[in-house]
């Protein structure tokens, strides 16, 4: 596995050790799914096999090498979303086997909500509001929309961005969070400058987000460019490790799992 290495100076007592991954996209159907479901799984194991020529591995074989990373080396594993492709039964119950009993912060991304390869925001009413709530029931063992893990007094979080914008849920969390008064990173699935997360009104006929949904999201965007609690963040979705300063600090992105690509993080 390739790793890329990040050290963040924060000023801990002892270090914190995060194994970042993201975009795993596995590809995985079985019977009760359909038999057009079967057909793009087989395409699309094809798209993440030896993308790009990275590497000839699965997404399936990257995961299971991360996973077993994580458990030899004692980090804190971190996944923010696309780790199956499709919203398949053959996908989550894939996925579900594979976590059991490991220790791991996870947050949504687009992909764990779609039915084919479109963006689930786009798709006609009801699916977009009836997915989520499913998605909930499928992977209880997670809060979906947000977690904090304090850890030598640095503050871990997930938030979900994973329909490009952030829940009030979601942000109202991370307030509360704030009050702790301690360092924060912050993980989720479309990086801090992600175009779409950062549109101010719908830019498809069939998303219903309203101005305050808006407002709310650009909130948290604000709070995350600009609070001193805020060290930095992690996203993925883009499928390359990119960072990018913004307001004086340094952002990133990590690459996809699929590529046999993770990163390592100390925070000290």
């Amino acid at each position: 596995m390739n790793l890329t290495h990040t050290k963040l100076n924060v000023g801990l007592a002892k270090p914190v050790r995060i194994l970042h991954t993201t975009d795993v996209h596995l590809t995985f159907a079985d019977e009760h799914d359909t038999p057009e479901h079967h057909e793009l799984m087989v395409r699309r194991t094809e798209t993440f096999r030896n993308k790009d020529g990275v590497s000839d591995r699965t997404p399936l074989v990257c995961f299971k090498d991360a996973l077993e990373l994580a458990r030899r080396e004692n980090l804190l594993h971190v996944c923010t979303g696309d780790a199956i492709d499709i919203h398949t039964h053959g996908n989550l119950t894939i996925f579900r086997e594979l976590i059991q009993g490991e220790d791991l912060m996870f947050s949504p991304g687009g992909h764990e909500h779609q039915r084919v390869c479109v963006r689930t925001m786009e798709e006609p009413y009801p699916y977009w509001e009836t997915i989520r709530p499913k998605l909930e029931r499928e992977l209880s063992m997670f809060n979906l929309y947000f977690e904090s893990r304090v850890i030598n007094g640095l503050n871990v979080i997930t938030a979900d961005n994973s329909l490009d914008y952030f829940p009030r849920r979601t942000v109202e969390a991370f307030k509360k969070e704030l009050e702790r008064g301690l360092p924060i990173i912050v993980f989720f699935h479309d990086p801090i400058w992600d175009r779409l997360l950062n549109l101010t009104e719908p830019s498809h006929p069939n998303i219903r987000l309203t101005p305050e949904d808006y407002r709310v999201s650009h909130e948290m965007i604000d709070l995350l460019l600009n609070h001193p609690l805020v060290i930095t963040t992690f996203g993925g979705h883009g499928h390359c490790d990119e960072e990018r300063e913004l307001g004086g600090k340094v952002h990133y992105m990590t690459d996809g799992l699929f590529r046999d690509t993770a990163r390592l993080i100390e925070v000290v």
